[in-house]
């Protein structure tokens, strides 16, 4: 692993012994024994658990080992500088020297030592060391005096190890003959003269598992090491002639088998003479300064309150910092690092940290964006070279305005060369890759439409949600072979037949049609006697081939290549009903499936027919806005950037079908609709259509009603605008005669039940003329309120497309918009005053185009009270909403 402050590579945690392959004697008095050498004794493979990297070691202590404390240094000239004390698991050495005394012992350097360790062996069922004791291991795991394993003696053995063995060199180490071994351990004053003090204490072993094998001793280190670091520059001046570690406890027993410290109470000073070689704090931050034979190997204990560190410069200046106190400990198997910082070692420097970039402003579609960072440090009025200081972007920021800014990389940043730099006098050049969030929105719809994995077989589409549910209004998003049964509207739900859906629960009336028609009076959900099929209409050629009845269904092909949004109608038709011969139609919607992927009580995402002319921009609207902030590592100096990225406006433009309020049948103003002409009526009157008529010409739109100019009653002259034309006497189709004609206008053409025109109290219930997907229905005006609040999440597309006039059947007004609801009200005027208000008219959502947005309103304006009105008979837009 890397040290965290240091290029030196550190080594184990714990010692990593060489992996040595020994061999166990047999005993001699078994039979199984095959004779061998005296010198072939018990052997060892020397290991040692703790050869993994630091972060890797599970942290065995308890939490409050490892944290971290700052400690002010004191004494002439350390005003600002600190000592910072960290631990970590396992005994880490930065760099590895030829092997001393002092050397933490590694894989690396165990071999070359040439020092043996003690071994020590007691029999099963003893509690000392009365097998072996004492007795010394070379490094390469066998004996210095060979001895073998007698099965007769003992079949089971534990051992206990101690490294090094006890001889001339390091006579602090001693054990009582007899016992397990206990080790004194008093470390030598002068730090070149300590040791790594390793322990082992293994399980119980059997003679006949180890018969022909090496004995494992897993060597763990049973001090505490002590390393002392450069922090933040200290000076360049500095250098360090002698570290003391003074009033610490300077000796203890440590007992293998209980792996348990019992520490003395004589108070010591140690003492690191590095006068010969005096270490210059003028090096990179995270050097160690006293590595190698340096290392300070200490009895774990509480550290006394009055222990501290004193630090002697070449200029006869020493710092002293307090290490002692409540909670202070060494910890066996560990490194305490203090690391001696200086905050104030920027007093005397000239920082330097800039950010320059050729631009800061790219269109959208620019995605490279260069920069350069200049960081570096100097002494100041010094004359010396300048010192690079690294530094690392530090902080992202977005805003969508320039003035409210977020922090966190945002996603308009793909990618960064990279956030770092080692600083310099030399610019350092990095890149910001920015994404490209320009869609052709239109195009990717249409290329998703034609990739679609086409429907297998024939898919029948009033099914494909559950149980059987029609409708009139059929979403298809993929090409391939389709059907729908011959069945009026929504007269079958959830697999049955739904009679309320074409009979109202109320009794006719001049406001109620009880009973619905198609080209004669629905009885029953099934249309029956039709002879042909065919697209009456569509707005993309060819798109939809091959419409036919098979038995009771109508099948279809929507063709692969010809794939786009698209509107289709398709009828049943029966020639002997003359010129005007369907039974019924469908509208076929070819779209995305996403258009009705909204939550209950919700709005579809797109009107009914809709198909875009154009759609395409950024995804984002407003120019948007990255800004960097960069900081150098070691000094804390700041520097920030900001960049922009263009927007490109979102172009959404389209057009839908138009419906009259109460029609199931989608209008267009092109070749193959038309409007209703002025000789329909026997008598030249303008009366709009009868309910079967409307069915038997979906294609038609149908002029507003108008009375007989020459009536002499109420109404004379007058029109409400409703396309609906209700006799005034009895007829076939079930309308009635009523005294006030100009007041005769359904209100549950859409709604079964609505018996009130505007705020039905009654549960909405879909008709068979509703011209809206399964699932789905016209939405009372108050619903509308849930677009403007964001269709829970998923925004409702309500484009400005005008009013199809019934009058010249041309669009106009294409700067609004106007949405059907199921609704209607009595105007606000009266005979006398205002003709054009008075009588009933359907209620509509009126929207107002600013940019690429409409936003819709309930109310006139000139009437803050009262719905927005319009008349029946004018074509508008319907967006559904979920049941």
């Amino acid at each position: 692993m890397k040290s965290r402050n240091s290029k030196f590579v550190l080594k184990a945690v714990l010692i990593g012994l060489a992996a040595f392959v020994v061999t166990a004697c047999t005993d001699s008095d078994t039979a199984q024994e095959t004779p061998k050498k005296v010198e072939d004794g018990i052997s060892f493979a020397v290991t040692d658990i703790q050869n993994i990297s630091e972060s890797s070691l599970p942290k065995t202590k308890a939490p409050s080992v490892y944290e971290t404390a700052s400690t002010p240094l004191e004494g002439e000239g350390a005003e600002g500088l600190s000592l910072l004390e960290t631990t970590v698991e396992g005994v880490n050495p930065v760099y590895h020297p030829a092997a001393t005394r002092g050397t933490i012992t590694t894989n690396d350097n165990f071999a070359g030592s040439d020092k043996p360790f003690a071994i020590f062996a007691t029999k099963e069922g003893s509690t000392a060391a009365n097998y072996l004791y004492n007795e010394k291991v070379n490094v390469d795991g066998t004996m210095v005096n060979p001895v073998k394993w007698k099965k007769s003696e003992s079949s089971k053995l534990k051992f206990f190890a101690v490294h090094p063995a006890t001889d001339g060199s390091n006579p602090l180490v001693t054990t009582s003959s007899g016992t397990n071994p206990v080790v004194n351990y008093a470390p030598n004053t002068d730090v070149k003269k300590q040791f790594d003090l390793l322990v082992a204490n293994t399980n119980s072993f059997n003679y006949d598992d180890y018969v022909s094998q090496k004995i494992p001793i897993a060597f763990s280190h049973a001090t505490t090491a002590v390393l002392f670091k450069v922090g933040n520059e200290l000076t360049y001046k500095q250098k360090v002639t002698k570290i003391e570690i003074k009033n610490v406890i300077g000796d203890g027993t440590y007992d293998i088998a209980t792996n348990a410290w019992t520490v003395g109470t004589t108070k010591k000073t140690f003492e690191l003479d590095l006068s010969a070689a005096p270490f210059s704090t003028a090096t990179n931050a995270g050097s160690i300064m006293n590595g190698g034979d340096g290392t300070f190997f200490m009895v774990p204990q509480d550290i006394p309150d009055d222990a501290y560190v004193l630090i002697t410069f070449e200029s006869g200046k020493t710092v002293k910092a307090n290490i002692g106190g409540t909670g202070k400990k060494w910890v066996a198997g560990t490194t305490k690092t203090y690391t001696i910082s200086n905050s104030k070692d920027l007093d005397d420097r000239t920082l330097t940290l800039t950010i320059n970039a050729a631009k800061n402003i790219f269109d959208y579609n620019e995605t490279n964006v260069p920069f350069t960072v200049t960081s570096y440090s100097e002494v100041t009025g010094s004359g010396r070279p300048a010192k690079a200081e690294p530094w690392t972007i530090t902080k992202y920021e977005s805003s969508a305005d320039g003035t409210t800014w977020t922090e966190g990389k945002p996603s308009m940043v793909a990618d960064m060369s990279s956030e770092s730099g080692n600083g310099g006098t030399s610019a350092e050049a990095r890149t910001m890759t920015f994404t490209n969030d320009y869609h052709d929105y239109k195009a990717e719809r249409e290329a998703a439409l034609k990739a679609a994995h086409e429907a297998t077989g024939t898919v029948d589409l009033s099914k494909v949600n559950g149980p059987q549910e029609t409708a009139n209004c059929y979403v298809v998003s993929a090409s391939g072979k389709y059907s729908f049964p011959m069945v009026y509207g929504n007269a079958i739900k959830n697999g049955a037949t739904n009679a309320s859906s074409y009979t109202s629960s109320y009794p006719a009336s001049e406001h109620i049609f009880n009973k619905f028609w198609g080209a004669s009076e629905i009885n029953s959900p099934y249309i029956t006697g039709a002879d042909g099929a065919k697209v009456l209409w569509t707005s993309t050629p060819d798109i939809v081939s091959d419409v036919t009845i098979n038995g009771s269904n109508v099948e279809f092909k929507v063709n692969k290549d010809k794939m786009k949004e698209a509107s289709v109608i398709i009828g049943v038709t029966k020639n002997t009903l003359g010129a005007y011969n369907v039974l019924w139609s469908w509208h076929i919607w070819i779209t995305s499936k996403d258009v009705i992927d909204t939550s209950k009580d919700y709005f579809m995402r797109e009107p009914l027919g809709f198909r875009h002319t154009e759609w395409h921009g950024t995804t984002y609207e407003k120019d948007r806005k990255v800004r960097l902030t960069v900081t150098q590592t070691r000094t804390g100096k700041t520097a920030q950037v900001e960049f922009t990225q263009k927007a490109s406006a979102l172009v959404r433009e389209g057009e839908a079908m138009y419906y009259q309020q109460g029609r199931k049948d989608p209008l267009y103003p092109s070749n193959g609709m038309s409007l209703q002409s002025t000789g329909i009526d026997p008598n030249g009157y303008n009366r709009g259509f009868l309910p079967f008529w409307a069915v038997r010409m979906p294609l038609m739109m149908a002029r507003f009603r108008t009375y007989d100019p020459n009536d002499s009653g109420i109404g004379k002259g007058e029109a409400n605008g409703d396309w609906m034309w209700i006799n005034f006497s009895d007829q076939s189709d079930g309308t009635k005669y009523y005294s006030h004609a100009e007041h005769a206008t359904y209100f549950n053409l859409w709604d079964v039940n609505n018996c009130v025109g505007y705020r039905n109290p009654n549960a909405f219930v879909k008709t068979v003329y509703d011209p809206s997907p399964a699932g789905f229905r016209v939405p009372r005006l108050d619903e509308f309120t849930k677009i403007n609040n964001g269709n829970n999440g998923k925004a409702a597309f309500v484009p400005a497309m005008g009013i199809l006039s019934e009058r010249n059947f041309t669009i106009t007004d294409a700067g609004h918009s106007y949405y059907w609801s199921s609704e209607k009200k009595k105007g606000p005027g009266t005979l006398s005053s205002t003709q054009q208000w008075y009588g009933y008219y359907g209620l509509l959502a009126f929207g107002v185009k600013n940019g690429n947005t409409t936003t819709l309103g309930l109310v006139r304006p000139e009437h803050p009270s009262s719905p927005m009105f319009k008349d029946m008979a004018s074509g508008a837009n319907v967006i559904s909403i979920k049941e």
